[in-house]
């Protein structure tokens, strides 16, 4: 790693079932091994984590050294949020689930391979998407998902997190009747009323093509990708769910999508449970929407190897 600074190592306890501690460990001896000042920040409940965040981003500020984050998705946005609009480069050996972060950045999933890029690669400037006040680096969504996202961190305690027990626990959330909300979208130079059980706001591309609604020839633009869906019954929502695990959406009637560079929300509600990069969020409405450009310094490697 070029430079002095220390490596502040900063591991979720719980993410990968135990696997980002070990993991972390494994960086640290890596770390001694080459002579790298390194040390580890371990948070093992949410109220230690977040703590364990803030001072791992202070000191890497401090000593002008970088944040190696080993965790999931969620682990990630809390720690960019803290890191935007500093100069302190963010690292990352993906533990979660799905890891949309590191698979959108080309970030390896193998742990020996990513511990290495973490240590030697060059940070890069990266976009963020901006609700409010807060920060993530995937999507942001809320109704329906948000209640999705509950339910699968109940089946996950109970069964184990595992791919397959996410999106059984959705297939099961998708069965049971959910109702609308009455929202208005505004992009600027257009505003509307609708009914909806859901809107989700991407900014990660990599994502956004899984999605498989025609976003693929736009994925480098500076837009937020947003998908709206029309109030349906409970088997067309069973059914959607269906064409969205098989990758099958583009011709989805139930579901609207555009980008747009900015959007406000205004919702019949004060506040809104928004799901943040997997985190479940309590954000006050008008919700707006926003890109913070190069907001972020992450050790990835070049774009043009992606």
């Amino acid at each position: 790693m070029s430079g002095k600074g220390t490596v502040h190592i900063l591991a979720n306890g719980h993410s990968g079932q135990g696997q980002a501690e070990r993991v972390a460990g494994k960086a640290l001896a890596y770390c001694r091994a080459q002579g790298v000042p390194a040390r580890l920040h371990l948070g093992r409940h949410k109220r230690e984590l977040h703590a364990c965040i803030k001072e791992a981003c202070q000191s890497a500020g401090r000593d002008q050294g970088r944040v190696l984050v080993v965790g999931g998705d969620g682990t990630i946005r809390a720690v960019s949020e803290a890191l935007c609009g500093t100069d302190t480069p963010m690292a990352v050996v993906p533990t979660g689930t799905f890891n949309f972060f590191s698979r959108n950045l080309n970030i390896p999933l193998d742990t020996d391979a990513a511990i290495k890029l973490a240590l030697e690669g060059t940070p890069r400037r990266v976009n963020l998407g901006r609700v409010n006040q807060r920060i993530f680096n995937n999507n942001a969504s809320f109704g329906l998902y948000a209640r999705m996202i509950r339910a699968r961190e109940q089946h996950t305690r109970r069964f184990g997190r595992h791919r397959m027990v996410a999106i059984l626990s959705t297939l099961l959330t998708l069965m049971r009747r959910y109702r609308s909300m009455s929202l208005t979208l505004s992009t600027g130079d257009r505003e509307r009323t609708l009914q909806s059980p859901m809107v989700f706001v991407g900014i990660n591309s990599f994502q956004l093509r899984g999605v498989d609604l025609d976003f693929d020839h736009q994925r480098d633009a500076l837009n937020l990708g947003v998908v709206v869906m029309k109030p349906v019954s409970g088997w067309a929502l069973f059914r959607l769910s269906l064409r969205g695990l098989m990758r099958r959406l583009r011709d989805e009637n139930s579901l609207e999508h555009f980008y747009t560079d900015r959007l406000e929300i205004r919702a019949d509600r004060r506040r809104i449970t928004v799901v943040l990069d997997g985190e479940r969020l309590r954000i006050e409405t008008p919700l707006r929407f926003s890109i913070e450009t190069g907001a972020l310094w992450v050790v990835a490697p070049d774009e043009g190897r992606a």
